[in-house]
């Protein structure tokens, strides 16, 4: 379960807080960031040092003494570059390295800014998507506290599908197809079947003629799955 709200972060109570890092291992941007960097004050400073080194999409615990939640989870957050370097794919894997960490420490609550949001460039409604749609996947409740009230009024909006770019080949039961925001839709190729979603990233195995046993997928098919993704709610 997810809500957003435009409280200071430092007022909301939870189990556990997220704090973005920059590539370089500051706290990255935005108001609700800078303000859970200013309450760790030197504790943060010392545990970031301690940390050294975070790869970009992976998150870790850092303990902080004097903030109000008992565990701060840091996560190295991507910057926008071309749109063509797995941007929307890293901030996926930022969010389910987050909840890993979450489920681990047997964490009910999470306070959370929107990571990536106050970056130039980068698109904000679909970072906003992805991080409800990782929320969403939790059992537990997160609170996201939107920077501005444009993030509040794009979580409450209906998020605007991905095109479908090309069909890259089927395993088994899905077909996968390239989107135009860096991710990748997933329909199932079964008829009785008209389920569709989107996923970050995919195995090497999806590839037309993996399967020698299988049939290719003919172009009729192939439309009748970009219908399915197009006529599909997410």
């Amino acid at each position: 379960m997810a809500f957003v709200t435009l409280d200071d972060i430092m007022s909301l109570s939870a189990d556990a807080a997220v704090l973005p890092l920059e590539m370089t291992g500051a706290p990255a941007e935005g108001k609700a960031a800078q303000a859970l960097a200013r309450a760790g004050g030197e504790a943060l400073r010392d545990a970031l040092r301690k940390l050294r080194f975070l790869a970009v999409g992976s998150a870790a615990v850092l303990d902080v003494p004097g903030l109000p939640f008992p565990n701060l989870i840091v996560t190295a957050v991507p910057r926008w570059l071309t749109g063509k370097a797995n941007e929307l794919l890293v901030l996926h894997r930022c969010y389910e390295s987050v909840y890993a960490l979450v489920q681990e420490l047997c964490c009910r609550s999470l306070v959370s800014p929107f990571l990536c949001c106050c970056y130039f460039h980068f698109p904000q409604d679909d970072a906003v998507h992805i991080a409800l749609r990782a929320a969403k996947g939790w059992e537990g409740e997160t609170v996201f506290a939107a920077d501005t009230e444009d993030l509040l009024a794009l979580s409450e909006k209906p998020w605007q599908k991905p095109r479908i770019l090309s069909y890259i080949g089927y395993y088994r039961d899905h077909a996968l197809f390239a989107l135009d925001n860096g991710l990748f839709a997933r329909v199932d190729i079964r008829p009785e079947r008209r389920d569709a979603d989107v996923i970050p990233y995919f195995e090497a195995c999806y590839r037309e003629g993996n399967n020698p046993l299988q049939r290719p997928l003919s172009k009729e098919e192939i439309l009748r799955l970009r219908r399915i993704w197009e006529e599909t709610e997410l």
